[in-house]
């Protein structure tokens, strides 16, 4: 199975992949004018275009929490198949990450891909206990 992990944020969506057990960041998409609309299609057309099986959005709390279960209705409605992972600390996480690895703070500012394997992870982690 391949897998789509997105860490969803105001501004940028991370991307990240899975052919299996490991989750690796992919790319990230801006996304600050678009409507959901316009955001789920782009979604969609990825995933028809890599052929993905699987999509793992990112549900963080509050307000984006929301956007992100409007999201997952969008992307069902288009036929996906939707799972939500807790993205607790996700973004924190990675940029732990980057600092270890010495990665300087303007490429830092990427680190939504990474986000979204961390949250991937998290899903392929889970579900093969």
């Amino acid at each position: 199975m391949k897998y789509l992990g997105v860490d969803w944020g105001m501004n940028k969506i991370g991307l990240a992949y899975s052919g299996g057990e490991i989750a690796s960041s992919w790319c990230v998409l801006n996304v600050q004018k678009n409507t959901l609309g316009k955001i789920t299609a782009k979604l969609k057309a990825i995933v028809e275009r890599e052929k993905f099986d699987v999509i793992v959005l990112g549900k963080p709390e509050g307000k984006m929490g929301k956007v992100v279960e409007n999201a997952k209705m969008h992307l069902e409605k288009a036929g996906m198949v939707v799972f939500l992972a807790d993205e607790t600390l996700a973004t924190q996480e990675a940029q732990k990450l980057a600092i270890k690895m010495g990665i300087g703070k303007k490429k830092r500012r990427q680190d939504d891909a990474q986000s979204a394997a961390i949250i991937l992870q998290r899903y392929l982690d889970e579900k093969s206990e």
